[in-house]
């Protein structure tokens, strides 16, 4: 069995904690929530709210775009694409599945500084996507290039638990499902499996 398959299993094993449990519920998922949440620094609020914002989609899809514009670089952006569209599909299944209301709905919402989400929070999709995203760049791209990124992803991240939209189990879920998305099709594309895409974009 290919090793990733163990973070798949580690995100599952989480998620059925939390089903159990309930986010709410659990202590130190609250007190790390807090921890975090309520210890903002005025000066970092724009930043983290920018992030939060705009670190997924305006970020990594004008990248991906970018890559593919490059022979070079064009099967590394292939490979982006096809992790991305399988971490999003696992990503809305595992969020209806699991169905954790968001941390503002159980704790006051003082330290909220966006907008409300409406959907379920576990796992985050930002961090699923931002982690899918470094971890292709660990195994494809050069080292400059995944640790900026890499670095990018962990503020993202951070910056979801920060403005009061997820809960840290929630991100620590995300980059587990996003561990496996990544490492999945990465091996995938090793084997093959996306050739036919290269072929196509070469044609």
């Amino acid at each position: 069995m290919k090793y990733y398959w163990a973070l798949l299993l580690a995100f599952l094993v989480v998620g059925v904690i939390v089903k159990i449990e309930s986010e709410p519920n659990m202590p130190l998922n609250i007190y790390l929530f807090k921890l975090i949440n309520y210890n903002q620094v005025s000066a970092l609020n724009p930043v983290m709210v920018f992030l939060s914002k705009y670190g997924r989609e305006y970020v990594w899809i004008p990248l991906t775009a970018i890559l593919l514009v490059f022979r070079k670089t064009r099967r590394i952006a292939i490979t982006l694409a096809a992790s991305f569209i399988l971490a999003i599909i696992v990503g809305e299944i595992s969020k209806y599945a699991f169905a954790q209301g968001r941390p503002f709905l159980y704790i006051h919402p003082d330290y909220l500084l966006v907008p409300p989400p409406t959907d379920y929070s576990f796992p985050s999709g930002h961090a699923l996507i931002v982690s899918d995203g470094a971890l292709v760049l660990a195994k494809m791209a050069p080292r400059w290039l995944w640790i900026i990124m890499m670095i990018e992803a962990v503020l993202v991240s951070y910056s979801r638990v920060y403005v009061g939209v997820h809960w840290p189990y929630d991100v620590i879920a995300g980059w587990l499902l996003g561990g496996w998305t990544s490492l999945f099709t990465v091996d995938l594309e090793r084997r093959g499996t996306l050739a036919f895409v290269e072929k196509f974009l070469k044609a």
